[in-house]
């Protein structure tokens, strides 16, 4: 259940950063309101996690995970730029995460 809460928090933080995008900077009320509440949900699953793994674990593997997630559901989602150069970063996280 440990990873299953940084699990959680994972996802919600990726929905969330997703919300932020539709939102057209908080202009569109549904998606708006839908990032603070997933960032809420988030952060709250963050905090389950951290009271058994050790912070820098789970703040190392949710933010690299969450970053990469967030890239490529842009990629895929909005027709971000997808380039050699974020895939070989995304790579570099998560080898990074996997070295944790």
């Amino acid at each position: 259940m440990i990873l299953g809460y940084l699990i959680l928090s994972l996802l919600f933080a990726t929905l969330g950063n997703i919300c932020v995008k539709l939102s057209s900077g908080f202009r569109r009320f549904l998606p708006s309101t839908a990032s603070f509440g997933f960032i809420g949900l988030c952060l709250y699953f963050l905090t389950l996690s951290v009271e058994t793994l050790e912070i820098w674990i789970a703040y190392a593997v949710w933010s690299g995970v969450s970053i990469a997630a967030t890239t490529l559901f842009g990629i895929f989602l909005f027709n971000e730029e997808a380039s050699r150069k974020k895939f070989i970063s995304i790579g570099l996280i998560i080898i990074g995460v996997i070295i944790l």
